[in-house]
């Protein structure tokens, strides 16, 4: 009667949702993390070079201040999901 039990546990949705990935997730992740942040700094350094340009209007202290203060944070509640648990008798 035991010999016919099947217990199968999945964790990896619950541990992929608080952040740890197999290796093929993470590196996916990665790199569109690198992408997205490559973008961001491209559009920054050209959005500070036109700021910069216009030198009689602006400062580097107000860019400064910009960049000191500009940041918001924000705290995010979200569900986690358990384990998938399969058991066939």
């Amino acid at each position: 009667m035991l010999q016919n039990l099947d217990l199968q546990i999945d964790s990896y949705p619950s541990r992929k949702a608080m952040g740890f990935y197999k290796l093929k997730d993470s590196t996916n992740n990665f790199s569109k993390k690198g992408m997205e942040t490559a973008k961001k700094a491209a559009a920054f350094y050209a959005a500070t070079g036109d700021k910069l340009s216009d030198f009689k209007n602006y400062k580097i202290s107000d860019l400064g201040a910009e960049i000191m203060y500009s940041e918001q944070k924000e705290l995010v509640i979200a569900y986690k999901p358990g384990p998938n648990i399969n058991f066939k008798a």
